[in-house]
């Protein structure tokens, strides 16, 4: 069994961005998409109009903290084989999400991935799904220009 992370947040979020859980990169790294093919960090600089030019993982921190952002997965546990969500066994979930939104009066929650909300879903309860392509890239059904539009859209509105 794999452990998740805690959840990445500053101060006071307004928007929670949830994944399903940590690749093996990520959690070798403990890292949110610490995987540099994962567009996740690319999209969210794009965004918010800061340049990557090679940011570390304080630097990615501060930019959802500063845009109200928090970061957390759906499952805190689990048994996985490589990176891809089908390859997910005994899912643990995280039933911490609900109290996580309302002591700090989150008015979003998006989910990176049609999976990250099939996990919440199933084992979590009931939320109004704003589904957003994955940034995985495993996720090849769209060009980045198109996620990232998506993704702006959603964040931005």
């Amino acid at each position: 069994m794999f452990e998740a992370f805690p959840p990445l947040s500053g101060k006071s979020p307004s928007t929670l961005i949830l994944g399903t859980f940590p690749s093996p990169l990520s959690r070798s790294r403990f890292e949110y998409y610490g995987n540099p093919k994962n567009q996740f960090w690319h999209i969210i600089f794009d965004v918010f109009c800061v340049p990557f030019e090679n940011p570390t993982y304080a630097e990615k921190a501060d930019v959802l903290a500063k845009n109200g952002l928090a970061l957390w997965d759906t499952l805190v546990r689990c048994e996985v084989e490589g990176a891809l969500d089908s390859s997910i066994k005994n899912p643990v979930y995280n039933t911490s999400i609900p109290a996580f939104v309302t002591k700090n009066g989150i008015s979003r929650v998006l989910f990176n991935g049609g999976n990250a909300y099939k996990f919440y879903k199933r084992g979590i309860g009931k939320i109004e799904p704003l589904i957003l392509p994955s940034t995985s890239p495993a996720n090849a059904r769209l060009r980045y220009s198109e996620k990232l539009e998506l993704w702006r859209t959603a964040l931005l509105t």
